[in-house]
């Protein structure tokens, strides 16, 4: 209710989504067709997708749902189509899919059914050293809205991966806008060992892959596009990028007649090709599927390990996992923790945060 009088366009990548699903629910359709609508939600808002979902399903609705999440939709599915290439490669029974072995659907480039295995993901080699960016005295509000960050101090290892999570309009799109320079009215500094950088440096020194990667897509072709964030054009460098994300065979396409999962992998390789120092990634495992989750991964692997620093805003914790050394937790525009979790107590605590909702008893009558 505290949101009702908030412009839509104020509100975060995952109010956005929870109101276009309630948007469709208002409307009482008897056929619901949904298309990635977990994409940007936090694991409250899955938790209550998921009863609405059920909710729905016991009405007699029809839901149709093209999805890379499974987890949340298990004990919910009655069919499960598999398409691969355009083509139906397999058709399930919500039991046969079930039945199933993990390394099948790994095989299928599919999601986990559950995130009980996650505590399984090996993690990344060990990054952290002294050397830290620190941000202090941070404060920030939108033109006529309250105020949305307020940051008395806090850092993040440089030369190394750092997730930021948060509930859905924590702040977190925010915080890394404001700190590569993108919002003119941010208040307070940031700096890392050598010195305080002013918000036009840090729009020199930062490259962000945005949640809509539609803003920041430009040229008529793949290759042009990776061209265009290179500070010298080399296009055998460019090429090696498109073919580790998987994308060369599409090098003379216009990147927005790709699909959203191939627009976010040529978002990611420009940010690679600009080989800026700090990266900022917004939701960059939005609408991709596992094998392309874990080729992202490897890419921040690859930034951390070159010595530059990433900083991931994500709701996917797999993805934290298998990148990321260091946890920002935002809720209501300010830090609540900061941990490694390059230890057990640390990822132990990560999955704590995205496992806790989904572990409660949905009823379905």
């Amino acid at each position: 209710m505290r949101q009702l009088d908030r412009s839509i366009f104020s509100l975060s990548g995952g109010e956005k989504q929870k109101i276009a699903c309630g948007s469709a629910a208002a409307i009482d359709p008897d056929i619901y067709v949904l298309d990635e609508p977990s994409s940007n939600l936090d694991a409250y808002a899955i938790a209550d997708f998921r009863q609405l979902l059920f909710t729905l399903k016991s009405q007699g609705k029809t839901i149709i749902i093209s999805e890379h999440r499974l987890y949340y939709l298990s004990g919910l599915f009655d069919r499960v189509l598999y398409l691969k290439d355009g083509e139906i490669e397999g058709d399930y029974t919500a039991e046969k899919f079930c039945c199933l072995s993990a390394r099948q659907r790994d095989d299928m480039g599919l999601r986990p059914l559950d995130l009980a295995g996650l505590s399984e993901v090996e993690g990344t080699p060990q990054r952290m050293n002294e050397a830290v960016w620190t941000i202090k005295n941070v404060s920030f509000a939108y033109k006529h809205e309250p105020e949305t960050l307020h940051i008395t101090e806090t850092s993040f290892p440089s030369g190394s991966a750092t997730a930021i999570i948060g509930h859905n309009g924590a702040g977190k799109s925010t915080f890394a806008r404001c700190l590569c320079g993108l919002e003119k009215h941010f208040k307070g500094t940031v700096q890392d060992q050598s010195k305080n950088y002013s918000r036009k440096e840090r729009l020199k020194l930062c490259y962000m892959v945005m949640q809509d990667v539609n803003h920041q897509l430009f040229t008529e072709s793949l290759l042009d596009e990776i061209l265009l964030s290179m500070r010298t054009e080399n296009k055998q460098r460019a090429r090696e990028i498109l073919k580790e994300m998987d994308l060369l065979s599409f090098e003379d396409c216009h990147p927005m007649g790709l699909s959203g999962g191939q627009k976010q992998r040529v978002a990611v390789a420009s940010a690679i090709a600009s080989e800026r120092p700090l990266i900022l990634f917004d939701e960059p495992t939005s609408g991709l599927d596992l094998f392309h989750m874990r080729q992202v991964a490897n890419v921040v692997n690859q930034v951390a390990n070159a010595g530059r620093t990433a900083l991931v805003v994500t709701h996917d914790p797999e993805f934290i996992l298998r990148c990321c050394n260091y946890v920002l937790h935002l809720e209501n525009g300010q830090i609540l923790e900061s941990y490694s979790i390059e230890n057990g107590d640390g990822r132990n605590r990560l999955l704590k945060f995205f496992l806790n909702d989904m572990e409660k008893e949905v009823s379905t009558e």
